[in-house]
């Protein structure tokens, strides 16, 4: 099996094949990947059975290889990208997508970078009480980092021999930043100067030899922490307020070397501060460009009059159309009873401190109900519980997330290529059925609760390119697409894809650092709307509702996650649709649809992740195209998906 496109491969090359050789800088080739997944599983499966796998459980695991190397189905992300890894069996939350904390102390902000710097995706909701600004005011300083190599591992807070005056020094590695935002929220009383020191942190570029990815340096952390303590000397002696602490999580989340993780922020429609709430990213790339660090909803306890919605609708089009999203409580609250907050895509309903892991099967490679579905269902659910069987207890983490999770055991079985797909109300129904029943076998079989639930849909953006699908439920913007990727212009791809034809041009936005590649996409199966010589999607936004509708009714327990894209103009019927459908209706998002049938040029825009274009321009680029040497497995630099630029969902 090789990859269906040369999209597909370098997606997988650049984000989630590992380096295998550091010294030549070798990466991973697919089957590698695949091992090493294979791998983890086995490792968790002896574990969880405090024995070895026997040859019916190896036949198993064979199976599984074979599903995941076919790229019927796969694991998270963050598997893909981690699982096998030293890293993986010591900090195994960074396995995990989906978390949910309320910020109500400093160790919940502590618990939360921790799991950023893991890339695990973060829900947060900020809660007024106990974090407080420092109690007078304190003179911040800072010693920047000139070391070449890695240093020291330890925070400490260290009082200098004036009354008064406190170090804090930073350590080299990802236990030490979580932990220094923890002694900066409990800064003495006494303090009145405090030194920022990063001499420890080794400089930006080197590859960090656990995670894999690229080292920020301490350019990134120096300037969140910097603003922090500007937030924290504006609230002197004072609670810090809901947006106070939303600027704080998000500030923690510019760190990160690449954008590996996401974040939601999560707030009561009846908060006093929830309009504030709901404007937060008006116009925010002035002065708080760190509020695109998340995405933002806010959560409904009680169905809102029609009123209500008019005005909060009225709101996200003067502040762009896109936020918040919309969480119903009362209706999360009957799927799950542990209901407290999503992850950052909202399909996964979750407790406090608790986490969930993925997988997703691609629907688009089974054509109809058929014996091979069935088994694939079957084997990547198993599969699924077993991710649910870890420890974190790691020295960071406060016990309430591990005891969640023995008890939760929250299961992720997604499905993707929808569109492509197809499928009816009744097929939904048989792989649900399917999902939960494997999940209780496998739970027997190691004596284990029951996962309170199991199915959910996720918006699958990177993956799915990865297995040359459609993304969750959503429907492509057209039949025919270019789809422009970003490289570093250092990248050793680039001379290769000139080399085949590709069409390139400078990053608008980073012409000396980044080069646009353009790939032709075709999707075959997708019926479209013919318009102008072009077949695009038209799909309303009621009729983007329904779909989520049928998938909620007959396929998710958690949530599907979908974004809802629609002209202002149909605001009126969407707000009929959802008073209509609340009892049943949980949470989406929302963003403002551009005209699919217009380029780039006609929006005002230097370029636009996707554009749709003819047949006829399709066929002819494609002509244009040789095979990309993709012989050698080279480093592959690590940059933003464009389809992830939102805040809504990880890279990984």
């Amino acid at each position: 099996m090789s990859f269906k496109d040369t999209r597909a491969e370098l997606v997988h090359r650049r984000t989630y094949s590992r380096p295998i050789n550091e010294e030549k800088m070798l990466f991973e080739t697919l089957e590698q990947t695949t091992q090493r997944i294979i791998n983890h599983q086995q490792w968790l499966w002896e574990r969880a059975l405090g024995r070895p796998v026997n040859l019916q459980e190896q036949e198993e695991l064979d199976n599984l290889y074979d599903i995941f190397y076919n790229l019927e189905a796969s694991p998270s992300g963050r598997t893909r990208w981690l699982g096998g890894t030293d890293i993986a069996k010591t900090r195994e939350a960074s396995q995990f997508n989906c978390s949910f904390n309320t910020q109500r102390t400093p160790s919940d902000v502590v618990d939360s970078f921790w799991l950023l710097l893991q890339g695990c995706g973060v829900g947060f909701k900020p809660e007024v009480g106990v974090l407080r600004g420092f109690h007078r005011k304190v003179r911040v300083t800072t010693r920047r980092s000139e070391r070449k190599e890695k240093g020291g591992r330890s925070t400490t807070l260290l009082m200098n021999p004036i009354k008064g005056h406190y170090i804090l020094s930073v350590g080299d590695s990802a236990e030490a930043w979580a932990k220094s935002i923890g002694k900066l929220l409990t800064l003495p009383a006494d303090a009145t100067h405090l030194m920022f020191d990063y001499s420890e942190i080794r400089p930006g570029g080197k590859r960090l030899s656990g995670y894999g990815w690229i080292s920020s340096g301490d350019a990134t952390l120096a300037d969140a922490f910097e603003k922090i303590a500007g937030i924290l000397n504006d609230r002197q002696g004072n609670l810090l307020t809901e947006l106070d602490i939303l600027d704080l999580l998000n500030l923690l989340g510019t760190t990160l070397s690449s954008r590996r993780s996401a974040e939601i922020a999560l707030l009561d429609i009846d908060n006093e501060m929830a309009h504030e709430f709901i404007e937060a990213k008006k116009d925010h790339w002035i002065d708080r460009p760190w509020r695109g660090q998340s995405n933002n909803s806010v959560i409904f306890w009680k169905e809102p009059s029609q009123l209500e919605l008019e005005g909060i609708f009225a709101k996200m089009v003067e502040a762009g159309g896109s936020e918040p999203g919309f969480i119903n409580g009362a209706a999360a609250k009957k799927r799950a009873p542990w209901f407290k907050g999503v992850n950052p895509c909202a399909e996964i309903l979750l407790g406090d401190t608790s986490f969930c892991n993925l997988v997703e099967i691609d629907l688009s490679k089974f054509g109809k109900m058929n014996p091979k579905i069935i088994r694939t269902v079957r084997l990547v659910a198993r599969a699924n519980y077993r991710q649910t069987c870890v420890s974190f207890k790691d020295g960071v983490l406060q016990p309430g997330w591990h005891e969640s999770n023995d008890y939760l055991r929250l299961m992720g079985v997604g499905i993707t290529g929808i569109a492509a797909a197809n499928p009816s109300a009744e097929y939904l129904q048989i792989i649900r059925a399917t999902a939960h029943d494997a999940a209780r076998e496998m739970a027997d079989e190691l004596g284990l609760p029951y996962a309170k639930a199991v199915t959910t849909v996720k918006p699958s953006g990177t993956l799915s390119k990865v297995m040359s699908t459609t993304e969750g439920v959503h429907k492509p913007l057209g039949k025919y697409l270019i789809n422009n990727v970003k490289f570093s212009i250092n990248d050793p791809l680039v001379p290769r894809l000139k080399d085949a034809g590709y069409r390139h041009f400078a990053d608008p936005y980073a012409p000396a650092e980044a080069i646009i590649f353009s790939f032709p996409v075709c999707w075959d199966t997708v019926e479209f709307d013919k318009v102008d010589g072009k077949e695009v999607n038209l799909e309303t936004a009621v009729n983007q509702l329904d779909s989520y509708k049928m998938l909620m009714d007959n396929y998710v327990d958690h949530n599907c996650s979908v974004t809802i894209s629609y002209d202002p103009s149909e605001v009126k019927e969407i707000i009929e649709w959802l008073l209509e459908n609340w009892d049943t209706y949980v949470g989406v998002s929302w963003i403002f649809r551009n005209d699919p049938t217009k380029t780039a040029k006609d929006l005002g825009y230097p370029y636009l992740p996707q554009e749709v274009i003819t047949q006829e321009e399709y066929e002819d680029y494609v002509a244009e195209l040789s095979e990309v040497d993709l012989s050698s497995t080279d480093l592959m630099d690590e940059l933003d998906d464009p389809d992830c630029a939102t805040g809504a969902c990880p890279v990984r």
